[in-house]
């Protein structure tokens, strides 16, 4: 599985790619938006993790753009956020019109808890 990470702070975006790399699951970091494109473009990925506030553009405004690619528009995207579900005031129903299949707030989540979403995501869409 190749995942495409989209986290500004590289510190934590070293640890999770770790993390996933120790699980047996290849991870691309993206710093932004247009990275993640960047990065996307070379090797497709079969998931996305992502942060929303990302500099340059918000999440949103990348997950947009990354729909915009008919080879992407069935990849899933799983938010890993300091924005919590609350502030950010969308319903299930247009995360799902999105790709979005997990919502993981960043403050309450586990690294484990991460990674055991993106090794099931195929298998069950949960937001």
């Amino acid at each position: 599985m190749n995942v495409l990470i989209i986290e500004p702070l590289r510190e934590l975006a070293r640890v999770l790619a770790e993390a996933l790399d120790h699980h047996e699951i290849s991870a691309v970091v993206a710093c932004n938006a247009q990275d993640g494109i960047k990065k996307a473009d070379e090797k497709t990925p079969d998931i996305v993790v992502m942060e929303l506030l990302i500099p340059r553009h918000n999440g949103l405004e990348f997950i947009h753009e990354f729909r915009s690619y008919p080879e992407w528009l069935d990849i899933p995207i799983i938010l890993y956020s300091n924005i919590s579900r609350e502030e950010l005031g969308l319903e299930d129903s247009k995360l799902h019109e999105m790709g979005i299949v997990g919502y993981l707030y960043k403050p309450t989540t586990s690294l484990e808890s991460l990674i055991k979403s993106v090794e099931s995501n195929f298998a069950s869409v949960d937001i």
